[in-house]
C-alpha cells in the first residue's frame, strides 16, 4: 500500500514538478504554490472549481512565471510527470485523484507538512475538538508579551509558509492543525510541544469512526518532542502514547504538580513540586465560560513551558478578547440578550455555551448533522432552553427528537428562524446563536453562516431603529 504521507525534502525541490490539488479558501493552497515557487519547483495547480473566488487567488499569484494552471479539472492526466502531489486538506481520501496519485506511487504531502520540514524555530501545535483557534491565539499572545518572538498560524487561518522571510531559529510557532492535517501529518515529522483542547466527538463523516477520529488527533502526541499539555478530565488525551518527557494536565481544581488549576479564584501553574504560579484572576478575563478558563490554562502552561513570564502570560490572557463568533454578547434588542457562538458545529460546544448563560435562554440552532445522531443533541440542550429555533437540513428531525418538550419552531433558512428567536425572547431573556450542526447544507464554512447572522440581526436592529 502506498502511504498517504511522504517525507519532503525542501532542498531537492528544486526543478521538480508540484501539483497543488485545491486552492482552499483560506490561503494554505495559495501559500504553498508560493513557497513551492521559491523553492525552485514547477508548479501545476490544480482544481475541480473555476469559480470567481480561485480567478481571485490567480490574480493574486500573477507576480509569478511559469504557474501551470489547471482549473476546472480534475482527470487522472494531471498527474503526468508530476513528482510530488500536495494536496488541500479538506480532500477526502475517496477523491479520484488523490487516490491515483497514491496509485501512482507518487509522494503525498500538505501544506501543515511543508511547513514543518522547513521551519528552523521551535513549533508548539495545538488541537482537539473545541477552543483550538482560541487556545493558540492566547498562546501566542501569552509569549508575545513576554517578549518572545511568536508566529501564529494554521487552521486558523493563516499560512505560516507566508511568514518564512520572518523565520529564524530562536522563534516559536504556534501551530494550530485539525484532524484532517493530523491524519496526513509525516511520521517522521516532530514538533517542540503538543496541546490538546478536550478531545470529543467530530468529524465522523471525514473520519469514517469516532475512533479513527480520535487516533487522528492522538498522531499529535506521537509527534511532540518535550511537552504534551491535556485536560485532565479528557480520558481520550490521557490514554495517547508520547515519548515527550513532560506532561502537563489542567482541570478547574486546585492545581496538582505538574498541572494548571483554579485555587482562590486565580489560575494557577505548578510546573514541579514547588507552590502555584498565579496568573489570572477568573473574575480578570473577558472570556466567558469554564470551557475558556480550561483554554486559559492550557495555553498559560505552554506558554511557560516555552520560557513566558508569569506575568506577561497573565497580561495576555486578562486582555484577550473573544475571537469572533466565539460566545460572547453580540447585541442588547427590545431588552433581549443576544449571544453568538457561531463557530459551533457540534453539540459541545453549544452545551458549554449554555452551560454558561444565565437565566432564561432561547436557542437558535441547526444544518447538517455529521452523523444523524438527533436525539444525543436533543437531549444536550433540552434541559438550558426555554425554547428551540431550527433551521437547515437537520431542523426536522432534530424537532422530532426534541418531541415537544420545549416549544420548537422549523423554518427552511436562517433567514426565516431568526425572528421567531427573537419574538419568543421578552426581556431580561437571552437568545443564543450556537448552530450545533455543520454549515454544509446551505453555507460554503461555517463562518459565512455566522457573518450572514450578524447581518440578518443587524438588519433586524435596523428594522428596529427606523420603526421607533
Amino acid at each position: 500500500m502506498i502511504p498517504t504521507n511522504a517525507d519532503i525534502d525542501v532542498a531537492r525541490l528544486a526543478g521538480r514538478c508540484a501539483l497543488v490539488h485545491g486552492l482552499g479558501r483560506f490561503g494554505g493552497g495559495r501559500e504553498a504554490v508560493r513557497f513551492l515557487a521559491r523553492a525552485g519547483a514547477r508548479v501545476r495547480i490544480a482544481d475541480k472549481s473555476a469559480g470567481d473566488d480561485l480567478q481571485a487567488v490567480r490574480a493574486a499569484l500573477a507576480d509569478l512565471p511559469g504557474l501551470d494552471w489547471q482549473l476546472g479539472r480534475e482527470d487522472e492526466g494531471l498527474l503526468d510527470g508530476v513528482d510530488l502531489f500536495v494536496a488541500n486538506p479538506a480532500i477526502p481520501d475517496q477523491n479520484a485523484l488523490f487516490a491515483a496519485a497514491r496509485g501512482r506511487g507518487i509522494p503525498v504531502t500538505q501544506e501543515a507538512d511543508l511547513f514543518l520540514a522547513a521551519y528552523p524555530g521551535t513549533v508548539v501545535a495545538v488541537t482537539g475538538t473545541n477552543g483550538k483557534s482560541t487556545t493558540s491565539t492566547l498562546l501566542h499572545k501569552a509569549l508575545v508579551a513576554s517578549g518572545k518572538d511568536a508566529l501564529l498560524g494554521g487552521n486558523i487561518g493563516n499560512s505560516l509558509l507566508a511568514d518564512e522571510a520572518r523565520w529564524h531559529k530562536d522563534q516559536v510557532a504556534v501551530l494550530e492543525i485539525s484532524s484532517f492535517q493530523l491524519d496526513r501529518m509525516a511520521a517522521s515529522l516532530r514538533v517542540h510541544g503538543a496541546v490538546f483542547t478536550r478531545v470529543l466527538k467530530d468529524h465522523v463523516d471525514r473520519h469514517g469512526t469516532l475512533d479513527a477520529y480520535h487516533a487522528a488527533k492522538g498522531r499529535l502526541a506521537a509527534a511532540a518532542r518535550t511537552f504534551v499539555v491535556y485536560c485532565a478530565e479528557d480520558p481520550v488525551a490521557e490514554a495517547y502514547a508520547c515519548a515527550a518527557p513532560q506532561r502537563f494536565r489542567y482541570a478547574l481544581t486546585q492545581p496538582a504538580p505538574h498541572s494548571a488549576g483554579v485555587h482562590d479564584g486565580f489560575v494557577e501553574l505548578r510546573l514541579g513540586n514547588g507552590p502555584g504560579e498565579r496568573i489570572v484572576h477568573g473574575d480578570a478575563l473577558r472570556l466567558l465560560g469554564d470551557f475558556q478558563v480550561e483554554n486559559v490554562m492550557a495555553a498559560s502552561l505552554a506558554a511557560r513551558l516555552c520560557g513566558g513570564t508569569p506575568q506577561g502570560i497573565g497580561f495576555a490572557m486578562a486582555t484577550a478578547a473573544p475571537l469572533p463568533f466565539r460566545l460572547q454578547l453580540l447585541a442588547t434588542k427590545d431588552g433581549v440578550r443576544i449571544y453568538d457562538n457561531g463557530v459551533s458545529t457540534e453539540v459541545e460546544s453549544t452545551r458549554s455555551a449554555l452551560q454558561t448563560l444565565r437565566g432564561t435562554v432561547h436557542w437558535l440552532g441547526g444544518g447538517k448533522s455529521k452523523d444523524g445522531d438527533y436525539a444525543t443533541v436533543a437531549n444536550a440542550v433540552v434541559p438550558h432552553i426555554a425554547s428551540a429555533h431550527l433551521f437547515g437540513a437537520s431542523a426536522g428531525p432534530l424537532a422530532s427528537a426534541i418531541g415537544g418538550k420545549v416549544p420548537t419552531t422549523v423554518s427552511t433558512t436562517l433567514r426565516e428562524a431568526l425572528p421567531k428567536a427573537l419574538a419568543a425572547a421578552k426581556p431580561g431573556d437571552a437568545v443564543l446563536w450556537s448552530p450545533a450542526f455543520a454549515s454544509f447544507d446551505q453555507y460554503p464554512n461555517f463562518r459565512a453562516r455566522a457573518l450572514e447572522f450578524h447581518s440578518l440581526l443587524a438588519e433586524a436592529r435596523a428594522g428596529e431603529t427606523s420603526a421607533g
